[in-house]
């Protein structure tokens, strides 16, 4: 008999329907592997479980009343820089400790909305950036989670629980699903509202899922988004992808021979997979993410870094300090390569179903760093949807992920495609939850690929911070004004294109649209910094 932690929300869904499953029964079986487990793993910044006995109670009552929604009875972790009414929104920021959402973040009022029970938060990245989060990863103590969803992935993983929201800026959803062997999916840019998520860097933040199947993620979607996805759309028509070599010559061994073992696999249940190129260089474009999102990271955090210089993470504040030195030039040079890039990919996956990559150059490495961001920055920027299927293990042990990335609004089709290739491809295991002897972990560094390079260095030498002063925090910093955004191809999906916060400048004779500018939303009320640190304005 299948253990209740092993569930998926499928699952779960199916059983509260037909009255075979108690949703206070499920959560208290979640809570006590989460006991059992969390001392060693770490995944959860706060765990709500007294909440979440009543939240489950209230479904079981409303499923006996015939009250059933898509997501019924199914518990959900929360990233902790997105809102959880009644619960603190840390961040892994120290001055935000005491501060409590007063609302549920969008994303998360949708999903309650659908019958989903919130378990608690799980640990990120500070500000969701490159600092190391606490959590180990489910298959290896000593390797990274990936980041910065770290306990998103690590939750999923160890079957804490079936269900986890992430967010991504530049791989922080696809990568950690990838290093803990699990789904993860990075919709459209704008699929969803962003209110009540602290921004990292307002026009390539996007609300990702991370699960254990695509049918798990593909439920959560249409909860979220309002849709009703048909994962069985391309049952009888096999894909057509490209085989993006840029990323296999930039893979780890390992990597590579798994991803083109992946492709032969596919062509025998009958896909078409062709190798190709990018559309653009793929070392320009990964400067232009570099550059904007240095930018908005400062933009976003430098008044605060400057008040708590001491509480920043060193890699977060490193990040802050270079976005500062770049010229306005450049950050315009950037805008408009973007908007160039991105009509180059919509044009080069319209003729096709998808690109086929791995989803990280390597297997989850030390605990040191998040990992290389190379293989899932590129989709961040442009705003395609993304999604990682594990679909293998290397020698030591540690899961592979297979990419699969489709046009702009096509979220729907990639959930379909995936579903197909996931169903020919099979998956692996769940870990061995006895995790090893825990290794002394070296100092925190970031893994960035070997093909970026910084637009502006930092000094190298670390200075001592500013002393704080004694006063109060300042005043909220006001958001970045609203523009309306560049519309996103015209697709089945309602997904817009990211739009430009800043601008950009184009090597070429042909202007292109005016820049765009995200919704980065309102900031928090002042009346708030009397007591505790600001936070960022929210997207």
């Amino acid at each position: 008999m299948t253990a209740l932690y092993d569930l998926t929300a499928t699952e779960i869904v199916r059983r509260v329907r037909a009255r075979e499953l108690s949703a206070v029964d499920l959560v208290t079986a979640l809570l006590e592997r989460i006991a059992r487990l969390e001392p060693e793993i770490e995944a959860w910044a706060t765990l709500g479980a007294d909440e979440a006995l009543a939240e489950a109670a209230e479904r079981d009552r409303a499923a006996e009343a015939g009250q059933i929604g898509p997501l019924h009875g199914v518990p959900i972790g929360v990233k902790d820089i997105i809102d959880v009414a009644g619960m603190p929104t840390v961040a892994g920021f120290a001055p935000y400790r005491d501060r409590r959402a007063d609302q549920d973040a969008h994303v998360v009022a949708r999903l309650r909305a659908a019958g989903a029970i919130i378990l608690g938060k799980v640990h990120t990245t500070q500000f969701a950036h490159a600092d190391p989060a606490p959590t180990k990863n489910p298959w290896n103590a000593a390797r990274t989670p990936g980041g910065s969803s770290a306990g998103s992935a690590a939750a999923v993983a160890a079957r804490m629980v079936p269900l986890a929201l992430g967010t991504q800026t530049a791989g922080s959803v696809v990568r950690p699903a990838a290093y803990c062997g699990t789904v993860g999916f990075k919709p459209s840019y704008n699929w969803a509202s962003r209110q009540g998520v602290i921004p990292l860097a307002w026009s390539l933040d996007h609300v990702g899922l991370l699960a254990r199947t695509v049918e798990d993620v593909a439920l959560a979607y249409d909860a979220i988004a309002g849709t009703q996805t048909d994962l069985a759309a391309r049952r009888d028509t096999p894909p057509r992808l490209v085989l993006l070599t840029e990323f296999l010559e930039r893979a780890e061994p390992d990597v590579r021979d798994h991803l083109l073992d992946v492709a032969d696999r596919l062509r025998a249940a009958g896909a078409t997979v062709e190798e190709g190129a990018l559309p653009v260089d793929l070392d320009l474009w990964l400067a232009v993410h570099r550059v904007i999102m240095q930018a908005e990271v400062a933009a976003v955090h430098a008044e605060q870094c400057a008040r708590h210089p001491d509480d920043y993470g060193k890699l977060l504040r490193q990040e802050i300090e270079v976005g500062q030195l770049i010229p306005a030039a450049y950050l315009l040079t950037a805008a408009r390569l973007r908007r160039r890039i991105a009509r180059a990919v919509d044009t080069a996956l319209g003729e096709v179903d998808g690109y086929l990559l791995p989803s990280v150059s390597n297997a989850a490495p030390r605990r040191n760093t998040t990992g290389d961001r190379t293989f899932q920055a590129p989709w961040s920027l442009v705003g395609t949807p993304a999604i990682t299927l594990p679909t293998g293990l290397n020698s030591d042990g540690l899961p592979l992920g297979t990419q699969l990335v489709a046009r702009r609004g096509q979220d729907a089709a990639l959930l379909a495609l995936a579903a197909w290739c996931a169903q020919a491809l099979g998956t692996i295991a769940p870990p061995d939850l006895e995790p090893p002897a825990e290794e002394p972990e070296p100092e925190a560094v970031e893994q960035p690929a070997a093909e970026e390079a910084p637009v502006a260095d930092a000094s190298t030498e670390e200075s001592a911070p500013a002393e704080e002063p004694a006063a109060e925090p300042a005043a909220p910093r006001e958001a970045a004004p609203e523009v309306e955004p560049e519309p996103a191809p015209a697709d089945p999906e309602p997904a817009a294109a990211p739009e430009e916060e800043t601008a950009a400048a184009e090597a070429t004779a042909t202007e292109p649209a005016a820049p765009d500018v995200p919704d980065p939303g309102a900031a928090n009320d002042a009346d708030e910094a009397e007591e505790t640190p600001e936070r960022p304005a929210e997207s």
